[in-house]
C-alpha cells in the first residue's frame, strides 16, 4: 500500500467530516456546508498527500540506515569468526609441529 495516498484520504475525510461539524454547529445553510465541507476536503487532501510523500521518504532513509547498521555488524561478527577460526588454526598447527597431543584443551607431550 502507497502511503502518501492512504494518508491524503485520511486528511480529506477528516477535513471534510470537521467542515460539516463546524457548518452544522454554525447553523449555515446545506449549500454553505457542503460547498466548504469539499473545498476542505480538497485542501485537506492536498496536504496530506505532502505529509504523506515526506513520512514515505523519511521511512525509507531510516530504514536503509537501519539496514546499513545491520549490514555493518554482520559483516564485523563475520570477520570476527574468520578470525577466530584462524587463530585456532595457527594454534593447532603450532601443536601439531611442536609434536604435543592435544586431549581437550590441555597439551600432553607425546611419548
Amino acid at each position: 500500500m502507497k502511503l502518501s495516498p492512504f494518508i491524503a484520504g485520511a486528511f480529506g475525510v477528516v477535513g471534510f467530516v470537521l467542515s460539516v461539524l463546524a457548518g452544522l454547529i454554525a447553523d449555515n445553510s446545506f449549500e454553505s456546508i457542503l460547498l466548504k465541507a469539499m473545498l476542505a476536503a480538497i485542501v485537506c487532501y492536498i496536504v496530506g498527500y505532502i505529509v504523506g510523500m515526506i513520512a514515505a521518504q523519511v521511512s525509507t532513509e531510516h530504514a536503509q540506515r537501519i539496514a546499513k547498521k545491520v549490514a555493518e555488524a554482520d559483516a564485523a561478527d563475520e570477520l570476527k569468526a574468520q578470525e577466530e577460526m584462524a587463530k585456532q588454526a595457527a594454534e593447532a598447527a603450532a601443536v601439531a609441529q611442536s609434536g604435543e597431543v592435544v586431549i581437550g584443551e590441555v597439551a600432553t607431550p607425546r611419548p
